[in-house]
Order: C-alpha cells, then sequence, then structure tokens
C-alpha cells in the first residue's frame, strides 16, 4: 500500500468558500472562479473527494514506490493523510482511504451552472474521506517539509503504523459531509401540508442559503405528492433539482430535472440537462436531448445562435464516444450554413483536427 502526507494550507472545513455573508448564487459563482484548489479537499462533489496540494514541477516523485499501475497514477489503494502548520509543527487535518494518487496533476473543466472546475492530485470516495475538526488537531506528524510539501513511504514505514494506530483508535467525530447519506431525510412529525413544506424548503433555499435543509423539506412535501396538482409536483422537483445541484450532487439534480422536462418542455433546463450529462460523462443522455430541441425549435434569426450551441455540444458528445463520422458530418453543415466567421472558423479548425 502506498502511504502519502502531503502538507497544505489550514482551513477549517476544506469545503469551498467560508464567507457566510455570500448567498447561494454568489457562492456558487465566486467558487467557479477559484483558483485555490485545496480549499476544497474535504467537498463531497458527485460522490468524490478531490485533493490538491501544489507540487514541485507538478507531480510526485516515485523512487520510492514500486507499482503497476498505468502512468498517470502512483497507487490506486493509497493512504493520504493531509497536515497542516501550527506555530511550527505539522498537525493531522484529516485523511483519506482507497485512494487514487495522480502522477501529475489532474483537471477537469466544468459546463455552465455545473459546479466548478477541478485541479486535483488525488481523488478518493467521498465516504473514505474524514476531515478532523480544528479543535481536534492535535496529532503532530514530525516531518521536514523544507524540500518537498509531502512524504511517501509505504505501509511498513514506522511513520505508518504510527498515523494507523492514531487513526484506528481516533473516537472523535468528522467535520466533513457524505451528501449520499443525507440527500433523502426527510422532517419528523411534518405537518400533511405540501404547500406549507414547498414554501418552507425555498426559504431555506433561497433566503437561508441552506440546501441541505430545503432538501428535508422538499423531500416530505413529495411523500404527500397526492394532494399536489401536477404543476405543484414540477416545482418541487424543480426546487429540489437546484438544491442539489447547488451541492455538487449531479447524478441526483439531473434526474430530477428530467422529472421536471418529462411533462413541461423548457429549453433553459433542458440545456442544463444536457450540461449535466456531459460532465457525468452521459453523453449519449446529452445527445438524446440536444435532439429534443433540435427537432423542435425552428431555425430564426433569434434561435440561429442557440441552436449552433446546442449542435456544438451534440458534436463535442460524438468525439467524446469517438463517432467521428457524424462528428464531421454536423461540423460540415456548420460550416456551410449561415453563421458568424468566428464559429465557421472554430468549426473548421475542430474538423481538421478530427481528421
Amino acid at each position: 500500500m502506498c502511504f502519502i502526507i502531503f502538507k497544505i494550507p489550514f482551513s477549517n472545513n476544506y469545503n469551498g468558500l467560508e464567507d457566510t455573508s455570500l448567498n447561494l448564487y454568489d457562492k456558487f459563482y465566486q467558487e467557479k472562479k477559484s483558483n485555490n484548489p485545496q480549499m476544497y479537499n474535504f467537498q463531497d462533489y458527485n460522490g468524490f473527494c478531490y485533493g490538491y496540494a501544489p507540487l514541485k514541477d507538478g507531480k510526485v516523485e516515485l523512487s520510492k514506490v514500486n507499482f503497476k499501475n498505468d502512468d498517470s497514477t502512483i497507487s490506486k489503494d493509497a493512504l493520504v493523510l493531509w497536515v497542516h502548520e501550527i506555530n511550527g509543527k505539522n498537525f493531522l487535518a484529516g485523511f483519506y482511504k482507497n485512494a487514487t494518487v495522480y502522477k501529475f496533476l489532474q483537471r477537469v473543466i466544468s459546463y455552465p451552472s455545473v459546479g466548478r472546475d477541478l485541479y486535483f492530485n488525488v481523488k478518493a470516495n467521498s465516504e473514505n474521506c474524514f476531515l478532523i475538526p480544528a479543535k481536534n488537531r492535535n496529532f503532530e506528524i514530525e516531518i521536514d517539509f523544507s524540500e518537498n510539501n509531502f512524504y511517501i513511504s509505504d505501509k511498513n514505514d514506522l511513520l505508518y503504523e504510527k498515523c494507523i494506530n492514531f487513526i484506528n483508535s481516533y473516537n472523535g467525530n468528522f467535520t466533513n459531509i457524505v451528501f449520499k447519506n443525507l440527500l433523502n431525510e426527510t422532517i419528523l412529525d411534518a405537518p400533511k401540508n405540501p404547500k406549507l413544506l414547498y414554501k418552507r424548503g425555498t426559504i431555506f433555499l433561497y433566503n437561508e442559503a441552506n440546501p441541505i435543509e430545503a432538501l428535508k423539506y422538499f423531500n416530505t412535501c413529495l411523500k404527500f405528492k397526492d394532494m399536489l396538482q401536477e404543476k405543484e409536483i414540477i416545482d418541487v422537483f424543480y426546487v429540489r433539482a437546484l438544491s442539489l445541484l447547488f451541492l455538487n450532487c449531479f447524478d441526483d439534480a439531473l434526474y430530477c430535472f428530467e422529472k421536471v422536462v418529462h411533462n413541461v418542455y423548457d429549453t433553459t433546463i433542458i440545456k442544463n440537462i444536457i450540461y449535466l450529462s456531459m460532465y457525468t460523462e452521459n453523453y449519449l443522455n446529452a445527445i438524446l436531448y440536444c435532439d429534443k430541441i433540435l427537432n423542435k425549435e425552428k431555425i430564426t434569426e433569434e434561435s440561429k445562435s442557440f441552436l449552433n450551441e446546442i449542435t456544438c455540444l451534440k458534436i463535442d458528445c460524438y468525439i467524446y464516444l469517438n463517432k467521428i463520422s457524424k462528428a464531421k458530418s454536423l461540423l460540415e453543415n456548420i460550416i456551410n450554413s449561415d453563421v458568424c466567421q468566428e464559429l465557421r472558423t472554430h468549426c473548421v479548425y475542430l474538423l481538421k483536427a478530427i481528421s
């Protein structure tokens, strides 16, 4: 087993911006622009935590590791410890179990309205990630990080044994949130009044910027959906989808958005579904929803730009699926149509790149 310790700056939560004055939308857009990825090392991001530590030359030295994985990873079952410095001493902040550690920095760019860009060296299931509360971070790890901000070894290391003994004997709580365990919670002893539950949920979502608490009310509301009209049920699924989107629970948000457009045709929501499908690598589903728009919308001067955008997303999906001939055909159609010079130039370049 690979054993790695990374040194990172101090944070209370490593779960994004800690500015409580921001509303939900401002926080979302500020985080999309953030260039400090290590502040998210313990954020549950669609079922995973993505850990980042700035490394010399952007890679981890492999001299002490004997591994048989592909060239891009050091280990796929590593124990990763995260430490920060206080008064010149290094203390354990948290750890990942069964983590994948990458040789080079990884980058995943988000789509509009879908989470943040990802920059990471380490990835692990959020259920295997544990952040110790700041007040309980008293386990000192005596390492000289003057040359590198990481330490790498294996389970035969005496330091590994010392750290494992602490982890196994630690009886305090952890502060990071695993959303999988919370997404279906409901309000106990709730009134059988779905309209009231919906209203209270929207207050938590929009006014209190608390999508976790909002979800409880929307989940409870759906228990009494027989008392609601069809449009009201759609409204509940929509705000539930928004709550999940703000929590970076994209698979669950996608399901709720699809429940909405099953009954209502809305191009804005469908575009969100396309982006969510692409971000979660469900490209066939994205193509299906691209076609819903392309087959329904008429080409006008007002709609032309939007339809070209949807067509370009469909082309991207075909390229990701390695269906190059279909991508070429769509690109040629755009190039030969009445489009702006910027888009035509982009399509010509892309056509050459995949030919």
